[in-house]
């Protein structure tokens, strides 16, 4: 969770600074780190003094170095990476969310904007039906006001030719 909020913590200091060449002040380092996030590569910067670097060429890296981790990796056969990934999807999740002080609004919050895209998606659909049986039967959304409704009647109705006395209930 240190890596999402951009804080370089003792394990990950001793790590790069035993893995990674050393830089000298006077120079410029020969080498860049690449992250993913700028945060922590700012943070690393900062404490350690090995220059980040955040762009598409690292994302595609990093994507690929994922991809064929298992492959790279002695011991991660039998679904113990998607485990350990798993793993660490809850713990940041989980982190995030005790984080979020005002999670309890944050819900209340989602559902409003989750109802209003509802809301603006059935809105969409309705005119779309009405747009398109609309070329099929004009007449028919000047008697059925309600959307729900037409749509009903657009599915009972089908094919405009196949509609008789017969038909109806």
């Amino acid at each position: 969770n240190d890596v999402s909020e951009g804080i370089v913590n003792e394990g990950l200091k001793t790590f790069l600074e035993m893995n990674l060449p050393k830089v000298k002040p006077s120079k410029k380092a020969k080498f860049q780190l690449g992250v993913m996030e700028p945060k922590i590569g700012t943070a690393i910067q900062e404490s350690v003094g090995v220059p980040c670097t955040v762009n598409e060429t690292v994302f595609e890296l990093l994507r690929g170095a994922r991809m064929h981790l298992a492959a790279l990796v002695k011991g991660l056969e039998g679904g113990a990476m998607e485990k350990a990934q798993l793993g660490l999807a809850h713990s940041y999740s989980r982190a995030k969310v005790k984080f979020n002080v005002n999670r309890s609004d944050n819900m209340i919050i989602q559902a409003i904007c989750l109802l209003d895209q509802l809301d603006k998606d059935l809105n969409t659909f309705a005119m779309r039906i009405k747009e398109w049986y609309g070329w099929h039967f004009p007449e028919l959304s000047k008697i059925v006001k309600d959307n729900y409704m037409y749509a009903r009647v657009a599915q009972f109705i089908g094919r405009r030719s196949t509609l008789s006395e017969e038909s109806l209930p």
